[in-house]
């Protein structure tokens, strides 16, 4: 199931969006992060927080998920099978990318006068709060998928004849 799942195409309803921001908010204030993006692992953005705009935000998530694609080739070519967080540190920000479920990736941004330490922290107690929501939103995709699968195949059969 795995091999699939990295094909489904997340889409997140009006109430799984909805949680999502709130997590969002509270970890917002509470980590001291500037913004928070969930992207999809072909770049496409699910949901942000704090003062990004979209259009920076949908800029960031396509750039986040290659930085993420080319990092696992790097795990590839060193014998792991991925590796699941990356960090990038400049003078004024920090960028934290963590994967949150097989397919969803969470960017927090961070000014740089916090501890990386606390960076991870608050990427992974996110990361581990809205997991559970991209996964029910993962499986639905995959029944979805399936369902179009099975019914397109049905179509194929029924033209042989």
């Amino acid at each position: 199931m795995e091999g699939r799942l990295s094909k489904v195409q997340i889409v997140l309803n009006e109430e799984e969006l909805k949680k999502i921001e709130e997590i969002f908010g509270e970890y917002l204030v509470e980590s001291e992060s500037r913004d928070i993006v969930l992207l999809n692992k072909s770049g496409e953005l699910l949901a942000k927080s704090g003062d990004i705009t979209s259009d920076v935000a949908q800029n960031i998530s396509a750039l986040a998920a290659g930085v993420f694609s080319a990092t696992n080739e790097l795990a590839r070519l060193l014998g792991e099978k991925e590796f699941t967080i990356t960090f990038h540190q400049g003078q004024e920000t920090n960028i934290h990318i963590s994967l949150v479920s097989q397919n969803a990736l969470l960017a927090m941004i961070f000014d740089n006068k916090l501890p990386i330490g606390a960076i991870r922290f608050w990427a992974k107690k996110t990361g581990n709060e809205i997991k559970p929501i991209i996964e029910e939103a993962e499986k639905r995709a995959e029944t979805q998928t399936q369902k179009v699968i099975k019914e397109n195949i049905d179509k194929d059969i029924e033209n042989l004849f």
